[in-house]
């Protein structure tokens, strides 16, 4: 832990009713594994709809580390890595994220081995890399922890396993393994069969993305399996394409709205196929809501959720909420702190079980500061008693989906609230002061005051 340093923090103005509409971001957890991937081509990409926050940015730090050239401007990322020559990530850079880890697969496609240090990011339990190192190993690599630091090399055909079975649908082993046995099914010409995979639209976003570039690959979002078999790359002059929209940032802009008894719109876009349409993607959240009381509504350009009839309802009418998280299509982990915000506005004991990570509720010690009647059991299950009035407080986001649930508690509690090591909150959300400025919250950036907060960062 370390002492804030913060030089802006947020300031909120409680109790305002949030209303209009909201034209979601490019995906963050999209985005990341596109530019990652970026880098086995030969040829430039050119990716849209890519947010300007602060873990793309970072992300990008790396790549102009190992030697791509990057222009980044009005949500348009071109990327040419053809000129790459290093295998190894500084630590300095990859401690600012975990999604530096989406790295590892990519660059031993391309060297045959790679140095990556175990990635930073949010501290929100043991989010292991046991399953990416264990595939490695399956697929006929070495692999090597020395100071901090993941050595994946000497390759060895005879070592390759060719069927691999997760414990866990690890999204971030899915990105990883798909480069490692693509690497090894052409040194041995034949299939490798990948069971127990994540499923996620940014996964499959990821895999159509490969499939365009010429990867051979074959998957099953029903069965959860993916075959990677022999292939070729293209070879384009350069390749477009698309990221999809953030659906955990859609997910939080109308958790925040329902917290505060508002109204909300959620624009969508029309040129992606089915299964990356945010009211699928989100479709786990519209059913609790649906089953809070709220009125959900689906339209050909977007997602409308309010209350019944434009009409506030009385609190009794709405039910407490009782969810676990789980892998995708379940509930997902990432907006688990936010629908905590949620159940502070309704009447009624919420109950909601975390099974993804081991200590994602440490945002809840913040949220008790601003007067949230919260006991978490064993870190997996939050008991959260509703209706309370909350206080602005002086509180510290923890890391990005963390520091969003306070900033929502903060949008319901009295009086003014400041949000000091905002870092973490921009590291997922581009924008947003303007966004939340437009849905009328009474919201401002400024600079921190000399002793004005006091804590530790997370």
């Amino acid at each position: 832990m370390y002492s804030i340093d913060d030089n802006e923090v947020i300031e909120i103005v409680g109790k305002e009713k949030l209303e209009g509409e909201l034209i979601p971001q490019g995906s963050k957890n999209g985005a990341l594994p596109l530019i990652a991937a970026s880098i086995v081509f030969d040829y430039p990409v050119k990716l849209y709809n890519i947010p300007n926050i602060e873990d793309v940015n970072i992300l990008l730090s790396i790549l102009k580390y190992i030697n791509c050239k990057i222009k980044f401007e009005n949500n348009e990322l071109s990327i040419d890595c053809s000129n790459l020559d290093k295998y190894e990530i500084p630590w300095e850079l990859a401690s600012k994220m975990r999604a530096s880890f989406d790295l590892l697969g990519p660059i031993v496609f391309k060297f045959s081995k790679a140095r990556i240090p175990f990635p930073g990011g949010c501290l929100i339990g043991n989010r292991k890399v046991d399953i990416h190192l264990y595939a490695a190993k399956q697929l006929g690599f070495e692999v090597e922890i020395n100071k901090g630091d993941v050595f994946i090399s000497n390759f060895n055909k005879s070592k390759i396993n060719k069927v691999i079975n997760f414990w866990i649908p690890s999204v971030g082993a899915t990105k990883n393994v798909v480069f490692l046995a693509a690497f090894a099914a052409n040194i041995i010409n034949d299939e490798i069969l990948v069971n127990n995979i994540a499923v996620e639209p940014e996964v499959i976003k990821l895999f159509d993305f490969l499939i365009s570039n010429g990867f051979n690959l074959e998957y099953s979002i029903e069965k959860k399996y993916l075959k990677i078999k022999p292939f070729k790359l293209k070879n384009y002059n350069y390749y477009e394409d698309f990221n999809i929209l953030d659906r955990i940032e859609a997910g939080t802009y109308i958790l925040a709205a329902l917290a505060t008894k508002g109204r909300i719109f959620v624009k969508e876009n029309s040129y992606f196929k089915d299964y990356f349409k945010l009211y699928l993607t989100l479709n786990s959240l519209l059913n609790v809501l649906k089953q809070i009381g709220f009125k959900v509504e689906i339209y050909n350009d977007g997602i409308y959720c309010g209350y019944e009839g434009d009409n506030l309802k009385l609190d009794g009418d709405l039910k407490s909420i009782d969810i676990e998280t789980g892998y995708y299509p379940e509930f997902p982990t990432d907006l688990q702190p936010q629908i905590v915000a949620l159940a502070l506005s309704i009447n009624g004991i919420s109950t909601i079980k975390e099974k993804v990570f081991d200590d994602r509720f440490i945002y809840v010690n913040e949220l008790r500061r601003l007067g949230a009647d919260i006991d978490v059991i064993d870190n997996k299950i939050a008991i959260v008693k509703g209706g309370r009035e909350l206080s602005g407080a002086k509180v510290i986001a923890t890391d990005i989906r963390g520091g969003a649930a306070i900033l929502i508690a903060s949008l319901i509690a009295n009086n003014t609230s400041v949000i000091s090591n905002i870092y973490q909150i921009k590291r997922g959300y581009e924008n947003l002061i303007n966004k939340f400025s437009n849905l009328k919250a009474k919201i401002k950036l400024r600079f921190n005051k000399e002793n004005e907060v006091y804590g530790y960062k997370y």
